[in-house]
């Protein structure tokens, strides 16, 4: 579960600017109500509880009072900084640059303001000692601090540097909202309503990620500006409140982080107890090996084991799958293309797959209890996976399902599997509506099956990604867009136009095409016809290659671009030098760029599989540990046989499931999305796949 940021070892720096000398810019009286409010929350200790030395307003500030603090602050805060900005923002006419305006800023000598980049410097230099860093801007244009021309300087970064999570009241063409009559800003004021009354059917531990989705709904619901956000790593996890909606008896309470008062009230923590239902082990431990351990995963975790094993009282009756000493096979489904097109990606999910269950089984993860892969082929194909589904439903001995690789499989079995309870996990499904239901392009968020998660980010953040690059990095500003008609690529074109046009570009033409079209004359001739400069194509690389292969054909200077579902060696070999330039966004990174995934790398190598772990083997990984972590949290065993409510209980135990995974930090928000979301731009340079 993720915890909430210490209070005694982070700040909280409020900025705001609501009265100008300028007769040109309108005095914004909200502004200082955002910030008397928020400070009071931010000290609430039923919130955060921070100390009261430890939030700092800064209310009507100079440019070197507000640098300054924020340099102070990034030296004293060891756990998180909190920084907060409210008031009018500006865009440099030369350098499109975010400003930030304070009581005596002249719009016309923007040096007067407070440039965006001078707070992120101190944040992120050497100097800085909070391993998190949280920063929210309310005003006008506040979506440069994300994209834009500000990124090519390193700004949109930020964002990637593990631990920092930026949100915006706006998009970088949006302005923000002061809705007259109301006590506070449009953007605020969801945010303090949040923090005020919690949000429903939320963890007890509001998450910034948690945040933004309610945000997002609520904001999208009035009609008013869509807020947005970018974080690095495990940053969406950061928790600053507690979750006040969630009935007294229902609060979490264990594992609490140290506090600097007696504000957490002794019921409080027996409630957090009682949430978590967390087994605790008394071990005499280093602060030096607890941080060393930190890093690893399942380190931890196995010494809890060892000294459960070595007879522990503490865990007796815990109500675990530890309980007992059992002799009992539990299997994990895994539905994947093992033949076909995408039989290379497929076989590198179900070897990562098989690969967490050998460590889990050689470690004794969960003693007395062996843990099996029983991989079918899917094909890809919708009615393969409907027969794949029914064959896990109907055998009593499969609990949960890694799988499947394709966003139209999961489309038609969601529902199959939800009547059985058996919960599964995507390493690869992309498709916002598989979690976020129908109607979620239009803001209604509404989660369709509980039994449905995902490991990877979904395509609201691969079109905005691919749009972002296109228009920002490569100049283009004419796109063509098809689509195979399928989920996944349907969903993919929607994100991307949206996002294109958001940027300033112009849709100039799309269509639809089938997944297994050979020809594409017809395309190619109506793109060039209309001046595309970019094709967008929604689809994987059965289609996506020979599209390429003919776009270029006829055409050298147009860019073709896609989703992850380009991104293999088989489009490589197919477009050659020809696609040169092409471009993919992938929902998620590959393993080799990530420290953590070292060990899972080398042990796939050392086992030897044919096929490469590709783009969805590490997260297979994790997806399989989350199912046997929750498992050992959430089903109990008193005999050789599996309860008949051992789905359900997994399930509800995956809901709360969290820990640190070899692509990231492994957790799922209430609608079953990852916490963890990173999207990576690929492209097409000497014969490879290169990141960008």
């Amino acid at each position: 579960m993720s915890e909430l940021s210490e209070p005694a070892r982070s700040r909280a720096l409020l900025i705001g600017a609501h009265s100008f000398t300028d007769p040109g810019l309108e005095p914004l009286p909200a502004v200082a109500s955002n910030l008397t409010r928020l400070a009071e929350l931010l000290r609430d200790p039923e919130v955060w509880g921070l100390k009261a030395e430890h939030v700092h307003v800064l209310a009507e500030p100079d440019r070197e009072q507000a640098l300054g603090e924020v340099a102070r602050l990034a030296e004293e805060a060891e756990d998180t900084l909190l920084v907060y900005y409210a008031g009018h923002g500006f865009v440099h006419d030369q350098s499109n640059e975010l400003y930030l305006a304070l009581p005596r800023t002249n719009p016309r000598h923007l040096y007067s303001a407070l440039r965006y980049q001078d707070i992120r410097e101190p944040l992120l230099g050497p100097q800085s000692r909070a391993r998190r860093k949280v920063v929210i801007l309310d005003c006008c244009w506040s979506g440069l601090a994300l994209n834009g021309a500000m990124s090519t300087s390193g700004l949109g970064g930020m964002s990637d540097i593990s631990g920092t999570f930026v949100l915006t009241a706006t998009s970088e063409t949006r302005t923000a909202l002061a809705p007259p009559g109301e006590t506070y800003t449009a953007f605020t004021g969801e945010l303090i309503d949040a923090l005020e009354h919690g949000i429903p059917e939320a963890p007890p531990l509001l998450t910034m990620m948690t945040l933004y989705e309610h945000l997002y709904g609520a904001l999208v619901a009035k009609g008013r500006p869509k807020p947005q956000q970018r974080n690095g790593n495990t940053a969406g996890a950061i928790a600053l409140a507690r979750n006040r909606h969630r009935p007294a008896e229902e609060a979490p309470a264990e594992d609490t982080p140290a506090t600097d008062s007696a504000a957490e009230a002794p019921a409080n923590i027996q409630r957090r107890r009682a949430r978590l239902r967390r087994r605790t082990v008394v071990m005499a431990v280093s602060t030096a090996l607890v941080a060393a351990l930190g890093t690893l995963p399942l380190t931890l975790d196995s010494l809890l084991d060892g000294a459960r094993k070595g007879g522990s009282s503490a865990d007796a009756g815990s109500g675990g799958a530890a309980d007992a000493r059992n002799d009992l096979s539990v299997e994990l489904g895994v539905s994947v293309p093992l033949s076909g097109d995408f039989a290379e990606l497929g076989e590198g999910i179900k070897n990562s797959a098989e690969l967490a269950v050998e460590k889990a089984n050689e470690d004794d993860f969960v003693p007395g209890v062996t843990f099996k892969i029983q991989a079918r082929d899917d094909k890809s194909q919708t009615a393969t996976g409907r027969e794949v589904a029914s064959r896990f439903v109907a055998d009593s001995g499969v609990v949960g399902v890694v799988g499947p690789l394709g966003s139209g499989i999961a489309a038609d079995t969601q529902k199959y599997m939800s009547d059985a309870r058996l919960p599964e996990i995507s390493p690869a499904n992309s498709a916002p509506d598989l979690t976020l239901g129908a109607d979620w392009l239009a803001g209604k968020r509404s989660r369709p099956y509980d039994t449905y998660f995902r490991v990877v980010a979904n395509d609201m953040e691969q079109g905005p990604a691919a749009a972002d690059h296109l228009f920002e990095w490569d100049g283009r500003r004419k796109a063509f867009v098809i689509d195979d008609r399928r989920t996944y690529g349907l969903s993919l074109a929607e994100t991307f136009k949206a996002a294109f046009r958001q940027k300033g570009g112009d849709v100039v033409g799309e269509t639809h095409v089938d997944h297994d079209q050979r020809d594409f004359t017809e395309e190619v001739k109506r793109a060039r016809a209309a001046r595309a400069d970019v094709v967008y194509f929604g689809g994987d690389y059965g289609a996506g290659a020979l599209l390429s292969e003919q776009l270029h054909s006829a055409d050298p200077e147009i860019r073709m671009a896609g989703g992850d579902g380009l991104f293999s060696s088989d489009y490589i070999s197919r477009v050659g030098s020809v696609g040169t330039g092409d471009i993919c966004t992938v929902a998620g990174v590959l393993p080799d760029k990530l420290e953590s995934a070292a060990s899972f790398i080398a042990d796939y190598k050392k086992a030897g599989y044919s096929a490469p772990y590709g783009p969805y083997g590490g997260y297979a990984y994790d997806a399989t540990w989350a199912l046997i972590r929750a498992f050992k949290e959430g089903v109990r065993i008193t005999g050789d046989e599996l309860p008949t409510t051992a789905r359900e209980d997994l399930r509800k135990a995956l809901q709360a499931v969290e820990f640190d995974g070899v692509m990231g930090r492994v957790g799922f928000d209430r609608y079953g999305d990852a916490i963890t979301r990173r999207v990576q731009v690929y492209e097409v340079r000497d014969g490879n796949w290169s990141t960008t």
